[in-house]
């Protein structure tokens, strides 16, 4: 029994996908990916697929530890703009996006920097729905703030206890509450 790689086009004994070591890799690197990530990867690992040809599986292995390494921070930086959050979700919109304008793009893509565009808008737009929803709710006086916990950055709802290593009358002094005399 033949199979075929939606992606690349190459055709193969099903064994083969999972015996030859290069197409195992790509496998596995693939499902390392976060969810929302590896469901859109064979659409957009299509879009490098030189016309007429299957991709080779190096190729492919390249692409799928680039994209990972694109994903893994968790925010895109785009050359001359600020850095946005971005999340696996917003990652795979983007592919997405980029599948759906298959017909307008120059194929074979050499990069992901159209990606890259694609994600920091998605990520940029979201910022500002964020900061919005987040002006609305403070002039409603329905906003309960939010301070990054200081170790690892991650936003804490105020009100909650955080060990920060600092004595009570510190971190007061650090909030501004009690004011040195």
């Amino acid at each position: 029994m033949k199979g075929m790689c939606q992606t690349c086009g190459a055709t193969a004994p099903l064994e083969w996908f999972l015996n030859e070591p290069v197409a195992r890799q790509v496998l596995v690197a693939a499902l390392k990916l976060p969810a929302p990530v590896h469901s859109q990867l064979l659409g957009y690992l299509g879009l490098f697929r030189p016309a007429g040809r299957s991709m080779q599986p190096k190729k492919a292995l390249r692409l799928v530890q680039e994209i990972a390494a694109l994903v893994a921070p968790e925010y895109v930086r785009v050359q001359g703009k600020a850095a946005r959050k971005c999340p696996p979700r917003l990652w795979a919109q983007a592919m997405e996006q980029m599948s759906e304008r298959r017909g307008s793009l120059r194929l074979p893509l050499k990069n992901h920097n159209y990606l890259r565009q694609i994600a920091w808008g998605l990520a940029d737009a979201e910022d500002a729905a964020n900061d919005a929803a987040r002006r609305e709710a403070e002039a409603a006086g329905n906003y309960r703030g939010v301070v990054p916990h200081p170790a690892s950055g991650h936003p804490i709802p105020q009100g909650e206890v955080v060990d920060d290593g600092l004595l009570p009358i510190e971190r007061a002094m650090r909030s501004r509450e009690i004011l040195p005399k």
